[in-house]
């Protein structure tokens, strides 16, 4: 009877080991699928609330598109590193990575963040923000995002100790 308990055991070990290492694995691939190539990433200028020129607001390089009168932009409230005012405008068809990762869009060095945290875009239908199932999650308004929100004007957007308020400019 003793042997039996001793080789149920065995593969029950052997089957927790294999998942263990299938877990791992598809944690990498998921990373390695995630990654944008650095070539390819846009480049964001930032702005803080009194533009130094009084020009028009910070955008992606090279993209178009507004919605109505302005585009969407996420402007700081709160922030461990970012300055508070700080802007990333949001033409139509633009998108960012915001993580702590050094390679993100919109780099966060904050220990609430993940290194692939959130993908916010903008379509038609406006910006829209979706988790990258990162450990402690993107929250709108206080409400955890677990599908591709669209945001609204004045949403709150908190991606670990970092608040961000969605505008029009």
């Amino acid at each position: 009877m003793l042997q039996i308990v001793l080789l149920a055991g065995k593969f029950a070990f052997l089957i927790i080991l294999y998942l263990f290492i299938y877990r791992v694995v598809r944690s990498i691939t998921r990373e390695l699928r995630m990654a944008a190539p650095a070539a390819g990433r846009q480049q964001w200028s930032v702005q803080t609330k009194e533009h130094p020129t009084g020009g028009p607001p910070a955008s992606v390089a090279g993209a178009s598109g507004e919605r109505g009168n302005g585009v969407w932009t996420l402007v700081v409230q709160k922030s461990p590193t970012l300055s508070v005012g700080e802007a990333y405008a949001f033409p139509v068809g633009a998108h960012a990575l915001a993580g702590r990762s050094p390679e993100m869009d919109i780099y966060l060095e904050d220990t609430f963040v993940s290194s692939k945290h959130a993908l916010f875009e903008t379509t038609a239908a406006g910006l829209q923000v979706e988790d990258l199932r990162s450990t402690n999650g993107t929250q709108v308004n206080g409400t955890d995002v677990s599908v591709v929100t669209v945001l609204r004007v004045g949403d709150r957007v908190e991606v670990g100790d970092t608040v961000f308020q969605v505008e029009v400019r």
